[in-house]
This record gives structure tokens, sequence and C-alpha cells, in this order.
């Protein structure tokens, strides 16, 4: 009986502390501003930033945020994949696990005597290094101290501009006048679109995809002989942009020669994109 009474004894001890730290909590809540000053890598707000610099061993691409849309200014002048940027630039309020001034530790023993990559947040320079074999974290360093935090962001950079870029062959922002391919022309005018000048459902259906599939995966453009065909888009603006499709199977390659890339599709995507006046399904 006695051993009874000491554990219903313990239990209402520990009911009684819960109670007690549960009013506390309500009673001296932490101030969203002690939740940042505390917690996260730069004092900077995500909101609030409009240009981002990433340098890596083999390049560095600048971005910046134009009329509300990233847009990559270096190396090539092209819409940025929005969803990635809103991602990256999520790093300013990373939460941090741990922090030391880097004067206290050999920064070559953590990667960042020569960092994978430094991304700049508008003026806020961010090195990363090497990951903690627990946890899969991340050393970072922000002079003067260095930030052991989750490595949610390396990713996207590590990928470079490919990592980066739209994965869309023609973003909605830049919109689609003509196209032309396999010696057929499509075209949007007053009435809508057209191929060689007949009204075509189809035709419509095409040019979007041309606007609104992603690719699977981004590469740098390797030429490699000659390509199986030429493809000509024209814009709203009348810009004329050529591309290259270099492969059909097993996945459909279509090259950007000016932009050095190359965008890849599941063959599947083959009527979506290469077939004008596609035959009626029986």
């Amino acid at each position: 009986m006695a051993s009874i009474s000491k554990r219903w004894l313990i239990n209402y001890v520990l009911f009684a502390a819960i109670i007690v730290l549960t009013w506390i909590g309500y009673q001296f809540p932490i101030r969203e501003d002690q939740k940042l000053t505390q917690k996260l890598i730069t004092p900077l707000k995500a909101a609030d930033i409009q240009r981002v610099q990433v340098e890596t061993a083999d390049e560095r691409i600048s971005i910046e945020k134009q009329d509300g849309r990233w847009m990559i200014t270096r190396p090539i002048q092209w819409f940025a994949n929005r969803l990635v940027l809103d991602r990256l630039v999520t790093l300013a309020e990373q939460p941090l696990h741990s922090k030391l001034a880097s004067s206290r530790i050999d920064l070559s023993t953590i990667g960042l005597r020569i960092p994978r990559a430094i991304v700049t947040l508008n003026d806020t320079a961010i090195a990363f290094g090497s990951t903690n074999r627990i946890g899969n974290r991340r050393y970072l360093l922000i002079p003067p101290n260095v930030y052991l935090v989750d490595d949610n962001h390396y990713p996207f950079i590590s990928q470079g501009l490919a990592g980066l870029v739209d994965p869309r062959l023609l973003p909605p922002a830049l919109p689609l006048s003509a196209l032309e391919l396999d010696g057929k022309r499509l075209q949007q005018d007053e009435t809508g679109w057209t191929l060689d000048g007949e009204a075509d459902a189809a035709a419509e259906t095409l040019a979007a995809n041309w606007q609104g599939l992603q690719a699977s995966r981004i590469k740098p453009y390797r030429p490699q002989g000659t390509p199986l065909r030429k493809i000509t888009a024209t814009t709203a603006d009348g810009r004329r942009i050529e591309f290259f499709v270099l492969s059909i199977q097993p996945e459909i390659v279509i090259a950007r020669p000016d932009l050095g890339l190359q965008y890849h599709f599941p063959d599947s995507r083959y009527y979506d994109l290469l077939a004008p006046g596609r035959p009626a399904a029986d």
C-alpha cells in the first residue's frame, strides 16, 4: 500500500508541475522579437529580400526581383524559378540549432575555409560549409559566427543555374504569338490560334503546353551532332527564340542554345509539345 501511495503522490506532483508551467507560459509568453533574436540566423525577413547572388566554384548567378518576378540577370537574362527563389530566401529566417564564434573553431574542419557555396541575400553573405553527421545539418558562416542549421537550402543551389531557372520553355509572362515547327506555323490572331491559317483547337493546346509544361530536369546545353529539328517561337513583343530538338526517345530534349540550357521531358509528352495537327482519335 505504501508503494502505491508513493506512486500516486509522484503523479500528483507531476500533474501540478504541468499546470504551473502551462500557467507560466500563458502569463509570460515569448515575444516575436525575442524569438527572432534568439533563434534565427539573420534579422532579415524573406519578404524584404530583393537581390540574391549564388556563388559556387563554377559560376556566379545574380537574381533580382523585378515587378514582383524573380529574374536571373547574370550569367543569362531570363526568368528564375519562382518557387525555388521563394524557398531560397527563407534562408534568412532559418532557425539555428547552435552557434559559435568563428574565431573559436578551425573553419577548415567544417568546410568553411573554402565554402561549398556563398549565398548573398541583399547585402548579407552566407557561406555554406559541410554537413554535420548528426541530424542532416549544415554549417553556415555569417561573420562573426558559425551556425548549425537544418540542411534545407543547399540542394537548391548545388545544381547551379539549371536548378534556379524557370522550368518552362516559355514562361507565361512572355506571351507566345507564333510557333514554327515541322514546316507548320501556329499563330495567334484576334480570333484565336490557327494552324497554317486555319482555326485549330489543337494548336491552342500545343501553344499552351509550351508555356505551361515544366521540364522534369534542366541541364547545361551540350551540342552533339546535328539537331533533329529547329523550332522558332515568336513572342508578343516580336522577339524570336530558337530551340533545337536534340532527342525524342528515350526522352524529349529541347535546347535553348542562347541560354546554354536544355530541357528534358518524358517521351510521353511528344504530342503535347512537338506534333502540330495531331490526328483526331478514332
